[in-house]
């Protein structure tokens, strides 16, 4: 019997208070804001409408075997009944083995691109020597492809010139796609015409931390740009940034390094105790006895001398947590990155020269600048794709209840060997799991997520979307420290002395926040 599962199974949640990576891909993640457009598999409609839309891979010549193994992977678990065009962008000209090979894994009409050398190359006013400098620099630091110019150009026409191209730009959506790429599940509806139904405009399938040395500089770039241009950030900024806010309380203390609202009303009420303790007149050996009593006191004076935590780059009580959405998997509205705000985003970027002098990657570049221009509610997750490119990649459980014979749209046709590794012939797709969303998915031996391997970056997104989150709010220093003042003053009169203060009660007050947040 199947396990049929509600829309919001209570029991199995996301503890966010929990830090630790749990099994989230047993997880249900969804909300009211974002959930899978179809969990399970639905019968295709192949005679259904289309969108303006294409599949998009920056490629080589050299990297035909790749392109191949993407497209035949793609075709068969999702293009065979939708029929979308394939394009091919190349720094060079396409040979015409490349161009004849990959028209024989499809049906759909392919079209090639060459992107302008202005567009791939660094701009001419930058010193060819101190270019090299920068990047060899980098190699010597073991950035990870640091040293490869040809990676930072790919970087750079993906954040800024992929929009350009004339065949990406009269479609109204692109999918994203990399050589080498696997899909594990079957995508049985049209992502790009459910992403329009839903108001999305950027689709994800990977979401996890940038390494921090690639773009130490990125986020103080960010924070100008918003600054100089009074960008009113949206509500997907939370996705990307943990906010923080420093304190000055009436006696001149600062609150830095809290953790949580009830972490600051503990600092707070341990630091006016002991301020009434030594204010106190014609102190004694007893009064004195007080303070060896009180063991927050010995706290007080070891955070005095305690260094403060790294911040890698805190500016204006933000800092960027370095999530980010990996971007060989997007699927998105073109017209999003020709936004103006995008676009001067872009110019500002390539000014301070971070595509050479360090190594900013696409991904968090689109990734800082999708959750600054849409509301949180404009972003999707993939969940129910199961996708793998180079060592990681997703696959999600399949969905209780809602699995469909597989029926060919032709695939068998003009791609009769299926000879790559998810779906030999005589395998069978994984077994229903509950919370599971997947359509026939197949996940290969010993595969783990990156949800269940590093799930912070998950964690957040869906914390950020989920029905309860609250925002970050600014709190009143002034009015907490009258509510503690009073709770202290309410503990003593009840027979509490202040060296017994260790055992303080719990406040039940809320916490006083400024007001028109």
């Amino acid at each position: 019997m199947h396990v049929i599962r509600e829309w919001r199974d209570a029991g199995d949640l996301i503890n966010y208070s929990d830090n630790q990576n749990s099994r989230l891909s047993r997880k249900n993640l969804a909300s009211r804001l974002d959930f899978p457009f179809e969990t399970g598999c639905r019968a295709i409609d192949a005679s259904g409408e289309r969108a303006s839309a294409t599949l998009v891979m920056l490629t080589r010549n050299s990297e035909l075997d790749n392109v191949v193994s993407s497209m035949r992977s793609i075709e068969r678990h999702f293009n065979q009944w939708f029929g979308y065009p394939w394009t091919f962008l190349n720094d060079e000209e396409f040979s015409a083995l490349f161009r004849e090979e990959v028209q024989k894994h499809t049906k759909s009409k392919v079209e090639f691109g060459t992107v302008p050398a202005e567009n791939w190359n660094f701009p001419t006013d930058v010193d060819k020597e101190t270019l090299d400098e920068y990047i060899q620099s980098q190699g010597d630091r073991e950035v990870l492809y640091g040293n490869i110019e040809s990676y930072h150009k790919m970087c750079r026409f993906y954040s800024g010139h992929f929009y350009d191209h004339p065949l990406v730009q009269k479609r109204d959506w692109y999918w994203r796609v990399e050589p080498d790429v696997q899909l594990f599940c079957d995508l049985t509806y049209d992502p790009f015409v459910e992403m329009a139904k839903h108001n999305k405009k950027y689709g994800f399938n990977v979401v996890l931390e940038e390494l921090y040395y690639t773009i130490p500089s990125l986020f103080l770039e960010t924070k100008t740009f918003i600054a100089a241009n009074g960008i009113k950030l949206k509500s997907a900024w939370d996705i990307v940034v943990n906010q923080y806010q420093t304190l000055v309380d009436k006696t001149g203390f600062s609150y830095f390094n809290w953790k949580n609202h009830d972490d600051l009303r503990q600092q707070v009420q341990r630091n006016l105790i002991l301020n009434r303790i030594l204010k106190q007149e014609s102190k004694t050996d007893k009064d004195l006895a007080k303070i060896q009593k009180f063991k927050n006191a010995r706290n007080v004076f070891k955070d005095a001398y305690k260094m403060p935590g790294l911040m890698l780059d805190m500016i204006h009580d933000e800092e960027y947590n370095l999530c980010h959405f990996w971007s060989n998997f997007e699927i998105a509205r073109t017209d999003l990155f020709l936004l103006q705000t995008y676009q001067d985003y872009f110019k500002h970027l390539e000014r301070v020269g971070g595509f050479y002098k360090e190594r900013w990657g696409d991904a968090p570049v689109h990734s800082l600048a999708v959750a600054m221009i849409l509301s949180k509610e404009e972003l999707h997750y993939f969940r129910d794709i199961g996708y793998q490119h180079s060592s990681l990649g997703h696959c999600p459980n399949n969905a209780p209840g809602k699995q469909l014979p597989y029926v060919s749209g032709g695939f068998d046709d003009y791609a009769p060997e299926l000879w790559y590794s998810i779906f030999l012939r005589g395998s069978q797709p994984d077994a229903p799991v509950k919370n599971g969303i997947g359509c026939r998915c197949e996940c290969p031996r010993g595969f783990k997520s990156i949800e269940d391997t590093s799930s912070v970056c998950v964690k957040r997104y869906a914390q950020v979307l989920s029905d309860d989150y609250t925002p970050f709010r600014a709190i009143e220093m002034e009015a907490l420290q009258a509510q503690v003042e009073k709770e202290i003053d309410e503990y003593l009169a009840a027979g509490g002395t202040l060296g017994d203060a260790d055992q303080f009660p719990k406040s039940e007050k809320r916490m006083p926040f400024v007001r028109g947040q």
